[in-house]
């Protein structure tokens, strides 16, 4: 008899366990097991972090040009020749003579301000050139800005005893105010006070236009 009833003690046991202890478990009874919410758990509510800010680099600011830089900058290039001088002629003291007799002199009507749309400024200013006689050949030089040094670009002829009296860079363009005989010889006035306006056009600075004032 304690043969038969042993198995059958064993097997009641072990249900009697896997029901628990608690009664009859009832829809919606059951647990709901969720991992534990430490640091070392991966369900664990941690915020990725947010990216780098990646900004492009500012651009290297380039130093305006100065008038100073300009007495000791040099006229003229291969592709704009001053005056047909085959070679640039370098300025000292913002003044050059040739052996042909002409002394070229750059005059204190300056300006800097931008002309070429790079954002580095550029520079203009009255140059005279005396050839020794009567004339007295009044023009405006202009320089490039590169990386903060001057470099001839063009030169405009303002005319023969035309004494230029104020330079200007303004909105990309440049003005010269100068003194010359009227265009037309009925005029009642000797002399007029003509502002010349230029744009750089390519290599070029180009009048787009002017007005006169009686002097």
């Amino acid at each position: 008899m304690r043969k038969t009833l042993l198995p059958f003690l064993v097997v009641a046991l072990a249900t009697g366990l896997a029901c628990g202890s608690g009664g009859e478990a009832t829809p919606g009874d059951e647990a709901v097991a969720t991992p534990a919410q430490g640091l070392d758990s991966p369900a664990a509510d941690v915020t990725d972090p947010a990216p780098a800010a990646t900004t492009k680099p500012a651009p290297a600011t380039v130093k305006p040009l100065t008038c100073q830089q300009l007495q000791t900058a040099s006229l003229g290039n291969a592709a704009q020749p001053y005056n047909g001088y085959r070679d640039p002629i370098p300025l000292l003291d913002g003044a050059w003579s040739g052996e042909d007799g002409v002394v070229v002199r750059l005059q204190p009507f300056c300006a800097v301000g931008e002309l070429t749309g790079d954002k580095a400024a550029d520079a203009v200013v009255a140059v005279l050139m005396d050839g020794g006689g009567t004339g007295k050949f009044w023009q405006l030089a202009m320089f490039r800005n590169v990386d903060g040094r001057p470099a001839y670009q063009t030169m405009v002829e303002i005319g023969d005893r035309t004494p230029v009296e104020k330079v200007a860079i303004s909105a990309g363009r440049a003005r010269v105010e100068y003194l010359k005989r009227p265009d037309d010889p009925s005029s009642t006035v000797d002399v007029v006070r003509r502002t010349s306006v230029y744009e750089l056009d390519g290599n070029n600075l180009v009048e787009i236009g002017y007005f006169d004032d009686p002097a």
